[in-house]
């Protein structure tokens, strides 16, 4: 039988997924512990054997292995913009869908404090935009000084005014920076423009995905790791809500994904008024939209869960608990392997999962 295996090189689980290419339907899945510490490949291994067995009987041909990674762990960054409701936020979409999850957004010009604050954040890459096209330059080149001067080890994509260009590449070229540059993500008033900037932040999660020990091995069994989970994610979702040439989607929507180290919310929707006289302003929402909110975890961010949630708010999911809240929350985050086995065990994880979407559709 010809299938097709889907590949989710997670942060805690390496998922399998068989499709049935033919009648499109799933044949089996499977999961197994990720093991980025040591090769990549074995908790691939693991869970691969366990497919094979399952499927023993049906003599399965993998003609095509598609996969999406965030085993190396998501890219944090920070976004270095003129003002804060406008070019900053721009900014900070442009990360979101592209494997990274924003520490903090900068606005106009960059102090000394805030360089110093930059650097205890250690960011894995700096987004620098500010200004419109043909606008100020002068922010986004003091910025640009500053970012040279100070912090030489991060990679940054510029994705501001493109009339600053040339005079950022000569600062960057003699400071040795490790630098890309993009289109602007705001190139006129209110127009977003973030598609470019999202695509060189995406080039680089997947060279720190491949930096993922055996995960070198991993490309050459499947052809190349197509895209990081949280742009995969994202795609399916526009994919569900406008369906394809052969059929319709189900149109607006929202998809919540709660993981060990993240609470990640996609809306697909053109966020239109549906009542007449009513008008929207300020900054375009994207027709797709994802936010990361990384306090909110299961595993890996559940101290910080628990201190977002408080024992309160946290009773109302699930009141007849026994447990200390918080007390749990961290054995969580210190055991991140543990599967709930008792009633109790499960309802704290669900209350858990509602206290993370509540929280995580707000912000959104």
């Amino acid at each position: 039988m010809d299938a097709l295996l889907l590949i989710d090189f997670g942060s805690t689980y390496t998922k399998l997924t068989a499709v049935d290419m033919e009648k499109h339907e799933i044949i089996a899945h499977t999961k197994a512990l990720t093991t980025v510490e040591e090769d990549i490949m074995i908790g691939f291994d693991n869970a691969y054997n366990v497919m094979k067995e399952k499927c023993k009987d049906k003599e399965l041909n993998f003609k095509e292995m598609l996969a999406c990674s965030s085993a190396a762990g998501g890219l944090k960054m920070v976004a270095v913009g003129l003002v804060p409701d406008l070019t900053a936020e721009a900014a900070k979409r442009a990360a979101l869908g592209a494997g990274s999850r924003v520490l903090e957004v900068y606005s106009h010009e960059l102090t000394r404090s805030e360089i110093r604050d930059m650097i205890e954040k250690e960011p894995d890459i700096i987004l620098l935009a500010g200004g419109t096209d043909g606008g100020n330059k002068d922010c986004i080149l003091h910025n640009a000084k500053m970012l040279a001067a100070h912090i030489k080890n991060v990679p940054i994509v510029v994705a501001g005014n493109q009339k600053a260009n040339d005079d950022i590449e000569d600062i960057f070229v003699e400071e040795k920076i490790d630098y890309v540059i993009t289109e602007n993500v705001m190139p006129k008033l209110n127009v977003l423009n973030v598609e470019p900037a999202r695509e060189a932040i995406r080039e680089i999660f997947m060279k720190r995905i491949v930096e993922a020990k055996g995960m070198k091995k991993a490309e050459s069994f499947i052809n190349g790791i197509l895209m990081p989970t949280p742009a995969a994610v994202l795609n399916a979702a526009k994919i569900l809500a406008d369906g394809t040439d052969e059929e319709n989607g189900i149109g607006d929507l929202i998809i919540v994904d709660i993981g060990g180290a993240t609470t990640d919310i996609h809306s697909i929707s053109d966020g239109n008024p549906k009542k007449p006289g009513v008008m929207k302003v300020g900054l375009q929402e994207p027709y797709a939209k994802r936010t990361v909110e990384g306090d909110l975890g299961m595993r890996v961010s559940a101290e910080s869960l628990g201190q977002v949630v408080a024992t309160k708010n946290f009773k109302k999911y699930a009141p007849d608990l026994a447990y200390d809240i918080q007390e749990r929350c961290n054995y969580l985050a210190a055991n991140v392997n543990e599967i709930p086995q008792t009633d109790e065990e499960i309802a704290f994880d669900e209350a858990m999962s509602m206290a993370a979407t509540e929280i995580a559709m707000e912000r959104h």
